[in-house]
């Protein structure tokens, strides 16, 4: 249309032009010429309103998409040269006063017994070895968990289930045994990860709830299993498990993974207690408040959960109940419908925990590398001399560092946060997941106004009336909610200051602290009104590696295998005959915990030193290998911008759904 306005404007022009040369003695302002070329200026102008608004149109549009194709590579450059990523943390903070160590001190020894074998004029103490049988990369819980158990087992063969070896059987001499078998390797320090920031809530487990992996299970008694539909309920985890071709699953295979979380927990407890961890471990329980009604099958307790009443809820965590009659409180006091209270979950501190796990870890011999980041990984394939003959270089792959430094190795276990892997050492995982960013906050002390207190959930729950008594028997629980971008609360367990620690959001970019700030305060507003004025003495986040199917990725790397044969067929499962070739060496991980790694990290370690070790009948990584693999694309690079937009949806139903706003059910997001 615009192109047929131009033809006719120039055919206009044409006319008057050729008239005003045949007769220039005919100016009357109605003589044919002027008629056409006012008709001509005035077709123009619309003709070109028209043009220029298509042309922004598209501009803005072709803007926008080059945009959303830059905006992971760019935002993440940004990040990386703005953001130091250091551990601000409250329970950094506590760590520092705890040990009398400031500011001044500088960054590189702020962690008790610090694991770090640098200098500040970047000397090795420690001269990292040419050769390890097995090198370890990542020092949070899920590398140290890893670096534990093979320690264990490697030098205690009885110690093949999930529980450390006794005292009596940790001598001196297995220090200098294991002094180049196993090395550790990370890229900051101790604790600067997630694995020092975290929540510190202890509860068996993943990020994805049982009945929703049981939802989408194959029947295991159905007589013709292939044929029943791939997508059983409406949720992404679904989407994703026919989107990645996985087989399906029955509900015998994810019950089996929920209850190594348990036996995996157990193990924990063990661990902290045989090495004399402090890491403040509470046997404080969890309590989960809902904002959605109670469905049907959600009706009977399970896993020794106890159903609470939206009452109950508000007595234990200490919320507005119909006493007060306020304005102000009345939504506030509508906002859980009901609850959920385990009394298995503890508290934890996390970065007490990493640290004790490092020590553990080193009074097996094992040696942690700190400031050493893995650059490239690659198979060996050249040779050398020795004693005048060719000989095949030791090791079956070559790390190379950032500084250069060559480090070959039989197995290599990556155990990276989301955003220390790159396509130089795992294409596999490194396009897997999406960093989600998540924040934190300690506020200034409240004391006595603290709402969550010490002995108010054992009272609730036995007699079921609120008996505010001053013994102190039972620990506050951890607290949280259902919302999409969940909160979750606890104290500090310090009577003294009555601190409450409150954590929120999911981005997926790193927005500034002062906004983070606010948003915070108003989360915590809309479930404690009486503490909006209340002020944050800490704020602080970090990324977390979700995979798409928001469950932990643990199993093998088969790109870097010898032969393509896959040896992760759900038919061998727990089979004897894959020994010889796991204990030839491989690249294994454990990553994507999605922020619910406590336990799932301790999983990870035994599961991995049971399939490197090729210890028999102890080869269940290969569950998480077969049925919840790595996905091959995570979207980049929209991958952030889109992840972005799904959690902007649900949360926006969060949000409509509280003002009482009738809206369609989504599909479960995990």
């Amino acid at each position: 249309r615009s192109m047929t306005n131009i033809l006719r404007n120039v055919r206009y022009f044409q006319t008057a032009r050729n008239s005003c040369r045949s007769s220039t003695d005919s100016m009357m302002p109605s003589s044919p010429p002027l008629f056409a070329i006012k008709r001509y200026f005035s077709a123009g102008a619309r003709s070109t309103t028209a043009s220029k608004s298509t042309l922004f149109l598209k501009g803005t549009m072709g803007m926008l998409l080059f945009l959303i194709t830059i905006s992971d590579p760019v935002i993440s450059a940004f990040e990386t040269l703005g953001d130091e990523d250091e551990n601000n943390s409250y329970w950094m903070d506590q760590h520092l006063s705890e040990n009398n160590e400031g500011a001044g001190d500088g960054k590189q020894n702020r962690l008790r017994n610090a694991h770090k074998h640098f200098t500040d004029t970047n000397e090795s103490t420690y001269d990292l070895p040419n050769y390890s049988k097995i090198v370890i990369v990542g020092g949070g819980m899920a590398g140290l968990h890893t670096a534990l158990a093979l320690a264990e087992r490697m030098n205690n063969p009885s110690c093949q289930n999930a529980n450390p070896p006794p005292k009596k059987s940790k001598q001196k001499q297995t220090k200098q045994h294991n002094s180049n078998k196993i090395i550790v390797l990370d890229a900051s320090q101790i604790g600067n990860g997630s694995s020092g920031r975290a929540k510190g809530l202890v509860v068996p487990g993943f990020q994805v709830p049982l009945e929703n992996l049981q939802e989408n299970a194959m029947d295991a008694d159905a007589e013709d299993a292939e044929s029943s539909p791939r997508i059983r309920s409406w949720s992404v985890p679904a989407l994703i498990q026919w989107l990645t071709n996985s087989p399906p699953y029955t509900k015998a295979v994810v019950e089996e993974m929920y209850d190594l979380t348990y036996v995996a927990m157990d193990r924990l407890r063990d661990i902290v207690t045989m090495y004399g961890i402090d890491c403040d471990w509470v046997e404080s329980g969890a309590l989960e408040g809902s904002i959605h009604p109670m469905e049907e099958e959600e009706e009977e307790e399970e896993d020794g959960c106890e159903m609470l009443t939206s009452a109950q809820v508000n007595e234990i965590m200490g919320r507005p109940n119909s006493s007060s009659s306020s304005n102000d409180d009345s939504n506030a006091q509508n906002l859980y419908k009901w609850g959920e209270y385990d009394s298995s979950c503890a508290g934890v501190n996390p970065l007490a925990l990493t640290s004790g796990l490092a020590d553990a870890v080193e009074q097996w011999g094992v040696k942690v590398f700190q400031h050493t980041k893995v650059a490239k990984l690659e198979k060996c394939t050249s040779s050398h001399k020795r004693n005048g003959q060719q000989q095949p270089t030791l090791g079956k792959y070559t790390i190379v560092t950032d500084q250069g430094h060559i480090l070959h190795c039989d197995h290599i276990v990556l155990c990276t946060g989301a955003d220390s892997l790159s396509n130089s050492v795992s294409q596999r995982l490194s396009s897997s997941f999406v960093p989600v960013y998540t924040w934190m906050a300690a506020t200034e002390p409240l004391h006595e106004k603290c709402p969550l207190k010490n002995g108010v959930a054992e009272n609730v729950m036995s007699s079921g009336e609120s008996i505010m008594k001053q013994e102190q028997q039972h620990p506050a629980p951890m607290c949280g909610d259902d919302h999409i971008s969940l909160n979750y609360w606890r104290n500090d367990n310090n009577k003294d200051e009555g601190r409450l620690l409150f954590g929120s959001l999911a981005d997926t970019y790193a927005f500034p602290k002062w906004m983070i700030s606010w948003r915070l305060s108003n989360s915590l507003a809309e479930i404690y009104p009486q503490l909006h004025n209340v002020r944050f003495d800490h704020v602080w986040g970090g990324k977390l590696a979700f995979a798409l199917n928001a469950m932990p990725l643990i199993g093998r790397d088969m790109d870097y295998d010898d032969s393509n044969d896959d040896d992760t067929n759900a038919d061998d499962i727990n089979k004897d005959n894959n020994k010889s070739f796991i204990t030839d060496g491989g690249v294994w991980y454990a990553t994507g915990f999605a922020g619910h790694g406590i336990v799932p990290t301790a999983l990870a370690g035994s599961l991995l030193a049971n399939a490197i070790l090729g210890i028999p009948n102890q080869q269940q990584w290969q569950l998480f290998q077969t049925y919840f693999p790595p996905s091959s694309w995570n979207g980049y690079p929209c991958s952030r911008m889109g992840a972005g937009m799904v959690l902007l949806v649900y949360d926006s139903w969060d949000w409509l759904y509280k003002k009482g706003v009738p809206v369609p059910p989504l599909p479960k997001l995990w």
